[in-house]
């Protein structure tokens, strides 16, 4: 087994994995149960130049590890997603994004935590819902 993630640890191991160096994730807050992540607005994530919104798998990643690191913060080790499922209630237009993840219920082999994703004016732009698997 891995050695245990503390709060502290959490910012490293968000800025470890290469995909969420890509995103460009930064860890804002962390406590029991909940985080805060940032996402930083890039060209590259915007789905439509016509349109200027940003594509949909950009914000479910923003939500798959907002979700992820509150189940972290709570079991203090690294959760595989079994389960994720996001409503998308307004377009996210150019801007940075911001996730909160909080835990819902966590138990010896199953978590489920909740995503929701602020656009640049503090509006909700998404709502998520990951199931994690705790069994170690």
């Amino acid at each position: 087994m891995a050695k245990p993630l503390s709060l502290d640890d959490l910012g490293e191991a968000l800025s470890a994995s290469p995909f969420h160096q890509f995103l460009g994730l930064r860890l804002l807050r962390a406590e029991r149960g909940l985080v805060e992540i940032t996402l930083p607005f890039r060209e590259e994530f915007v789905a439509d130049r016509d349109h200027a919104y940003l594509h949909g798998g950009v914000i479910a990643s923003l939500a798959d590890a907002a979700a992820c690191f509150a189940v972290i913060a709570s079991v203090g080790y690294d959760v595989p997603t079994i389960d994720l499922r996001i409503d998308y209630l307004r377009p996210a237009s150019r801007g940075d994004l911001r996730a909160l993840g909080r835990v819902i219920k966590s138990g010896r082999t199953l978590a489920v935590a909740d995503a929701e994703i602020y656009n640049h004016d503090n509006a909700v732009i998404a709502v998520g819902r990951g199931l994690f698997s705790t069994k170690v």
